[in-house]
């Protein structure tokens, strides 16, 4: 009892926090659903499913860039290296400039165990549900509501349901409120607490890897800020906004070394979409109003082919029994101007999103949010706003007889809502054939939410009881587990790779490419250590856009996916592809081809000297008869022996030659002949080129990126600064307290 008395306060909120997020995983935790996503993302496994083998996840990039480029970037820090180039995707392309692999992010070393994306996951859920606490206490939450919301946003829709990088930085956006918070506390003392969670915050939503969506919430925080300003006495608010100064400051140079990166990328990269069909006009389907309160009124994810548009575009949902709440906390008195900010974010961010009343248009007057995903990227701040009202509103159900009365009215409004729902629903519902098993599945789903609200009616009957405001807790937290846990469900339950086309082609393919037809599609070739032609990826490097639109797939669209569409069909065109641009391949250091077992060769193939090296029942892999090799001379005299990818011994007995890399060129790049820097050229358009001299040379090559130099040093002197300043202000305060009592 005595060490229990010695536990902080927060002691239980905490653990219920992580009973919540892990009870939430359980399928996972407990092995009965698998987190492998090369399951559904890619076509080299075999899955025992549940019920179904439904998709757990929106987004695919959690299997083409999330889980292969976390797992190649935390290996190459466990050996050593920083991950600043991956040469497995491909011609190669810069790894930490592209972000969405949260190279330098310090939980992207989970991603060297077996199911590190699970880990990765459960600790950003844990990070955003216990700052999510600590925020909703700085502002005068009580304990269990306090407990509740944190609860609540760990189990976010966008946890929920993304899965990509898109939800890195979701956990930094109320560790970065809790720092305002924090500083507007500390206005009326010496101390500077608060504006070192401010830029720890702000670098790592940086680090974390989708600058989208940090800048999204960083936007929502400048708003919170403001508003909570003018909660100060007007003589502190000049310090709070100094030290508020402080703290974005030194947060964006802590994060110089990953922005620069990104940014020197950005200028020679294909930017996608971001530029071309999104343009600042983009909006999401109203049908997705109605998942956002009820979550599975079409079924699970892409179960219903006549909302697969919506799914595409939606990034997270908000519970019924939350939406109840927080319309009850817009009426409290209390913190009266956060809660009307947090109602107007809301409300101008869904407008944005869906373009009600052409509030997109408004939206796009801010810098760079034209060409963003805007549906997507800002609701994870609105949900957390919406979370939040419902904790207010919670509070006031507690506290407040005006709001008792109130809860059964919202309570009703939503229960409306709900049935509203479900009828506009019916039409996108009808002539969807499931099977007994799933109708039954799918009911239940769509009950959820009704459940939810009408356990809140039936509780507001006892709103005078001192235990209904633990139970109305309880219903949110339920209903919130419920929805949460459902992709976990559709997720395979086992899943058997089939490595021997994996080992195969790590045993016979050296420093050259294959290039896959839907097998092992991109980019899992980073997770197995293979050069893999194709690339699907943003941003995505320029020179090997036009290489793929010129040479090796004319009229690919878009061509920063260099992947097989179309099935069968697209197969076909590929091969039609490779036969009439065969040299081009082979000039890419193409030598194997990967298909699926089912898939017929191409006769115009085998005639030019396409063989088969290996089957097994899912995959064939053919053999280019001549691919150039990663690493040769443009002299037949010349012998080259490439002894890793960054480095060849060389003995030309004339001079003059060249020496032609097979790597995307792109500044950053440096070669050493015999230790002296010389000039990397381009040739092809996209490949490097050196001049080797006569007799026997050593050719080396490394990769930095553009200005990391400065980045690195400006982010270190930002740490040292916070550093030095954090243990300055511990000492001040320790030579400054009152001593302790005298002991005789």
């Amino acid at each position: 009892m005595a060490f229990y008395r010695r536990l902080p306060a927060s002691t239980t909120p905490l653990l219920l926090i992580l009973l919540a997020v892990l009870v939430g995983n359980g399928l996972y935790l407990i092995g009965e659903s698998n987190t492998n996503t090369i399951s559904w993302t890619a076509n080299i496994s075999q899955v025992v499913c549940h019920v179904t083998c439904g998709r757990p996840m929106i987004d695919p990039n959690v299997g083409f860039i999330t889980q292969p480029f976390g797992h190649l970037s935390a290996m190459d820090l466990l050996h050593g290296h920083l991950p600043w180039w991956n040469y497995f995707e491909g011609l190669g392309q810069p790894l930490a400039g592209e972000m969405q692999s949260a190279a330098l992010f310090p939980l992207t070393l989970l991603f060297a165990f077996p199911a590190g994306l699970l880990f990765f996951h459960i600790s950003l859920e844990l990070i955003a549900g216990i700052c999510t606490y600590f925020l909703a206490k700085r502002v005068g939450l009580p304990i269990l509501v306090a407990t509740t919301v944190g609860a609540l946003f760990a189990l976010n829709g966008t946890y929920a349901w993304l899965g990509n990088a898109v939800l890195n930085p979701v956990a930094f956006l109320p560790m970065l409120l809790l720092g305002i918070e924090m500083i507007y506390d500390s206005t009326m003392t010496k101390d500077n607490k608060g504006w070192y969670l401010c830029a720890i915050a702000v670098a790592l939503a940086f680090y974390a890897g989708f600058p989208e969506v940090a800048y999204f919430d960083g936007l929502f925080a400048l708003g919170w800020a403001a508003v909570r300003l003018f909660s100060l006495p007007r003589e502190s608010r000049r310090k709070a906004l100094e030290r508020l100064g402080i703290g974005g400051g030194v947060g964006l140079l802590l994060s110089l070394p990953i922005l620069i990166p990104f940014a020197d990328f950005s200028k020679v990269a294909n930017l996608g979409h971001h530029t071309a069909a999104i343009d600042g006009t983009a909006h999401i389907s109203v049908h997705a109003i109605q998942m956002f309160f009820d979550p599975y009124v079409h079924g699970t994810l892409f179960a219903n082919p006549a909302v697969a548009s919506v799914w595409g575009g939606i990034g997270g949902y908000f519970t019924a029994s939350v939406g109840a709440l927080a319309l009850l906390g817009l009426f409290g008195e209390r913190l009266r101007p956060l809660r009307i900010y947090l109602g107007l974010w809301i409300f101008i961010g869904l407008s944005g999103a869906f373009n009600f009343a052409h509030l997109r248009k408004v939206w796009n007057l801010i810098p760079l949010i034209q060409n963003v995903s805007f549906g997507r990227y800002i609701m994870a701040s609105c949900e957390l706003s919406m979370i939040m009202l419902a904790g207010l509103g919670l509070m006031d159900f507690a506290h407040s007889a005006k709001a008792k009365r109130l809860f059964t009215v919202t309570s009703s409004v939503m229960l409306l809502g709900l049935i509203w729902i479900v009828l506009s629903a019916s039409s996108l519902n009808t002539g969807i054939v499931y099977g007994h098993r799933a109708r039954i599945i799918y009911a239940f789903l769509d009950a959820i939410p009704f459940l939810a609200v009408i356990a809140l009616l039936v509780l507001g009957r006892f709103a005078r009881w001192r235990w209904t405001p633990l139970l109305v807790s309880a219903v949110l937290v339920v209903e919130s587990l419920l929805i949460f846990g459902v992709p976990s469900g559709e997720a395979a339950k086992y899943v058997n790779v089939d490595m021997a086309p994996i080992h195969f082609l790590q045993t016979h393919e050296g420093q050259y490419r294959f290039f896959d037809f839907a097998v092992l599609t991109p980019n899992w070739g980073s997770q197995y250590g293979l050069n893999e032609l194709n690339a699907i990826d943003l941003p995505f490097p320029q020179k090997f856009s036009n290489l793929i639109e010129n040479q090796l797939a004319p009229g690919l669209t878009p061509s920063n996916q260099f992947v097989i569409h179309n099935g069968v069909t697209g197969m076909d065109i590929q091969m039609q592809d490779i036969v009439a641009h065969f040299a081009a391949y082979e000039d890419a250091s193409v030598k194997y081809l990967l298909m699926p077992k089912a898939l017929v060769i191409l006769p115009a193939l085998t005639n030019l000297g396409v063989t088969q090296v290996f089957t097994d029942s899912l995959a064939t892999i053919y053999e280019m008869p001549s691919p150039r090799p990663f690493i040769s001379a443009t002299s037949s005299s010349c012998t080259v022996t490439a002894t890793n990818d960054d480095a060849a011994s060389v003995s030309c007995p004339n001079g003059g030659s060249k020496l032609i890399r097979t790597e995307l060129s792109m500044a950053g790049w440096k070669a050493y002949v015999n230790g002296k820097s010389v000039t990397i050229k381009t040739v092809d358009g996209v490949y490097q080129s050196v001049k080797v001299p006569e007799g026997t040379s050593t050719v080396t090559y490394t990769f930095l990126p553009p200005h990391e130099k400065y980045a690195i040093l400006l982010g270190l002197l930002a740490a040292l600064f916070l550093l030095a300043t954090w243990v300055f202000e511990r000492r001040n305060r320790s030579r400054n307290a009152p001593p302790g009592p005298v002991v005789e």
